[in-house]
């Protein structure tokens, strides 16, 4: 149990935090991630968040016969602010999945909704991301399994 200090009717008590893994994007020193790899609430976050990146993408995609025929400056300009907004939206998405800044550091250099093997670019990050956390409630589902086999063996006898 952590320390206990009791000061004006005020009793601290220290809880151990969940330490954020930290991963290196592409070996570049200067594309750190940290991620709670044990956030369980990951689930309903990629519930509301992938189908409104879906839509972006879809948005950014796919334009009127309107929109691809302006050529005047203006018309290229309000084009350009457009695609620009959907990959500033997708952006805040997929942080917000992750509760944490992960675009800047998994997507420069391009946009979310950039074709990537056979996917958009945010579909990518999310499956490699994902991953992580899929490898560590695994090893922490079985860790439980465990403690609490080890509690209960003596009464299954």
């Amino acid at each position: 149990m952590g320390a206990m200090n009791e000061q004006n009717d005020i009793i601290d008590i220290e809880l151990a935090q969940v330490k954020r893994k930290r991963f290196r994007i592409n070996g570049d020193n200067d594309k750190i991630i940290e991620l709670n790899t044990s956030d369980v609430n990951i689930v309903p976050r990629l519930t509301k968040v992938y189908p409104k990146l879906q839509k972006l993408a879809e948005k950014a995609t796919t334009f009127t016969d309107t929109e691809l025929k302006d050529n005047t400056e203006e018309g290229l300009i309000k084009f350009a602010n457009k695609l620009e907004s959907i990959d500033k939206d997708m952006r805040n998405l997929v942080d917000e999945l992750f509760d944490a800044k992960v675009s800047d550091a998994c997507c420069d250099g391009g946009s979310m909704y950039d074709p990537f093997n056979g996917m958009f670019r945010f579909e990518h990050i999310i499956n490699t991301l994902a991953g992580l956390y899929e490898n560590n409630f695994s090893k922490e589902f079985s860790a439980m399994r465990q403690r609490v086999q080890k509690h209960t063996d003596k009464y299954i006898k």
